[in-house]
């Protein structure tokens, strides 16, 4: 009996940790209602103001890269039902320089879309992209699963097409998550 009441309570506590959820705030100078979805610290960000939808997502690359994507950078997001989204950015994209030091375990990785575990020391490059969504698009990211998702490399024309496997795929699974959370509260 104490083994299945503490299996219990591993199951719950573990599913509220790993659980996120839409908060809601009030803009402190405009009063205005914002709702927003956080995975990992912005990895996958997505906030309603007013009528806006803002999307938010973090790609890491290895190495130290000095290329900046201007406004308009394009990301493609192909999605399981045939669905194909593509978003431009709305402002520019600065690189990050970031170090990974030891043996990670968590829920974000280093490399393009997440990649995998590392025990040594290596530099990574983020760049945040920053998209306005319309309504259509929200629905579309609720609907079905992503299948594939097209960023730009950094070397002028080329991209990178990132699949829902391994790491990669929690960031897929939040985007969903976060896409039904906002789309929950409009």
């Amino acid at each position: 009996m104490i083994k299945k009441t503490t299996l219990i309570l591993l199951l719950l506590i573990s599913i509220k940790t790993f659980s996120q959820k839409c908060k809601t705030d009030k803009d402190p100078f405009t009063n205005e209602k914002i709702t927003s979805f956080d995975f990992y610290n912005k990895t996958v960000y997505f906030e309603i103001k007013n009528d806006s939808i803002r999307f938010d997502i973090k790609f890491n690359y290895w190495g130290e890269r000095k290329h900046e994507f201007t406004e308009g950078t394009e990301i493609l997001i192909k999605l399981e039902n045939g669905i194909k989204i593509e978003l431009k950015t709305i402002k520019q994209s600065k690189p990050k320089i970031e170090s990974i030091t030891s043996s990670s375990n968590g829920p974000f990785f280093p490399g393009f879309g997440g990649g995998f575990n590392t025990t040594s020391s290596e530099n990574f490059t983020a760049y945040s992209f920053t998209f306005l969504l319309n309504k259509t698009e929200l629905k579309s990211l609720t609907e079905s699963k992503i299948d594939i998702i097209r960023i730009p490399d950094t070397d002028e024309g080329e991209h990178v097409d990132l699949e829902a496997k391994g790491k990669t795929k929690q960031k897929i699974k939040a985007i969903k998550k976060g896409a039904t959370c906002i789309s929950e509260n409009i």
